[in-house]
């Protein structure tokens, strides 16, 4: 069957990576809460909060633009549940971050 030019295909790769990338935010804050970082000083503290903020940021966005172009309503769903998520994930480094205790 011919694949007419003009008409707009779907992606057919699997949404692995991106749900790789939409997890990968709760897997620092899980590292974080157990520990790994227990031998930084504060202000290396600070900067590896910071870090993780932006990285929570970006894998925010990029996770749901990839579930978002798939199009289907359980991809929509999930990318907005993951946009929260992630969001929020990103918003607590940053808090963290900017109080010191």
């Amino acid at each position: 069957m011919e694949n007419n030019s003009n008409e707009p295909q779907k992606p057919k790769n699997i949404p692995a990576v991106a749900l790789f990338l939409g997890f990968t935010p709760s897997v620092i804050l899980l590292a974080v809460f157990s520990g790994v970082g227990r031998t930084v000083s504060g202000d290396e503290e600070v900067i590896l909060l910071w870090l993780a903020c932006i990285a929570s940021l970006a894998c925010c966005l990029v996770s749901s633009a990839l579930l978002f172009r798939r199009g289907t309503g359980g991809a929509i769903a999930g990318a907005f549940l993951l946009l929260c998520l992630n969001g929020f994930i990103a918003f607590f480094f940053g808090c963290c971050a900017t109080v010191r205790f």
